[in-house]
């Protein structure tokens, strides 16, 4: 029995020391992305701002022009009709795509500034109520459940972890929305929960909806940056899971998915119980 338990206990030892160094690495990597996503949003960001101010003062510009282009009668003169075609329709209607475009390139540099910041955040460990988390995450999506005729259970039960409250707030708030957005049309949502106990000093949270699911090929491809799956007609950038699985990676975890399409997908977060084993704080 002895001998079982030093076993145990080196075990864990050894997979505290793997789930240390790997955070390191990754916390490495987080710095090569911070700094990559800081020279990438300067570089991106001045030229928008050109083409918003140009943009601006195209429109106008051209205001004055159809004033006088509404005031002059048509005829028959094939190039009047152009510059009619061209002033009060052809003109609005590119100046709209710009902005249109310049509008999705600013909501693009501003992920990539939210995923930047966050991983500059400092972590802040305290003791979390997981289970009164995680109650309070799925009451701020009621309303949406409710107007999906759906349901939330929340089953399994673990004691209170050391973790940053913050992060598990925004993980599991997406994490829940996600499971709103993309629920299946044909029939009431139903979403449930369930925490366990981990090897390793772990705990796991999975978040099950019987939702469109997600085919077998996009698996990885929902966790990358700007990367959707599916139909795209639910509006967003593409961002939440990057940023779930960045969150869920600072806090020395991890999370997978499993689905099927056209029945449902189960995301599965695994923490430590303890951030300060991870971090080395005290």
């Amino acid at each position: 029995m002895a001998q079982a338990q030093r076993e145990v206990q080196d075990l864990n030892a050894g997979l505290e020391e793997r789930v240390r160094e790997r955070t390191a690495d990754l916390g490495r990597a987080n710095e090569e992305v911070q700094r990559f996503a800081y020279i990438v949003t300067h570089d991106l960001r001045a030229p928008l701002v050109n083409i918003m101010g140009f943009t601006s003062e195209l429109e106008t510009s051209l205001a004055p022009v159809q004033a006088f282009i509404g005031r002059t009668e048509e005829t028959g003169d094939p190039v009047v009709k152009n510059a009619r075609l061209a002033v009060l329709e052809d003109l609005p209607e590119a100046i709209g795509f710009i902005r249109s475009s310049t509008r999705k390139m600013d909501g693009l540099i501003n992920a990539i500034l939210k995923l930047s910041r966050e991983g500059r955040r400092s972590l802040k460990p305290e003791p979390v109520d997981l289970d009164a988390l995680l109650h309070a995450a799925a009451e701020s999506v009621r309303h949406q459940i409710i107007d999906a005729k759906g349901t939330v259970t929340i089953k399994g039960k673990v004691n209170p972890i050391v973790s940053d409250k913050l992060a598990l707030d925004q993980i599991f708030g997406n994490l829940l929305d996600n499971a709103v957005k993309y629920r299946d049309p044909k029939r009431p949502l139903s979403i449930r929960i369930q925490t366990g106990e981990e090897p390793g000093r772990s705990i796991s949270i999975a978040i099950e909806d019987n939702g469109r699911g997600i085919a077998k090929q996009d698996h990885e491809r929902v966790f990358e940056l700007f990367r959707r799956s599916g139909p795209q007609d639910q509006r967003g950038e593409g961002i939440g899971l990057a940023h779930v699985r960045a969150m869920v990676r600072n806090l020395g975890g991890d999370i997978t998915l499993s689905s099927e399409l056209g029945y449902g997908t189960t995301f599965k977060v695994i923490l430590p119980k303890d951030l300060r084993k991870v971090t080395g704080a005290d």
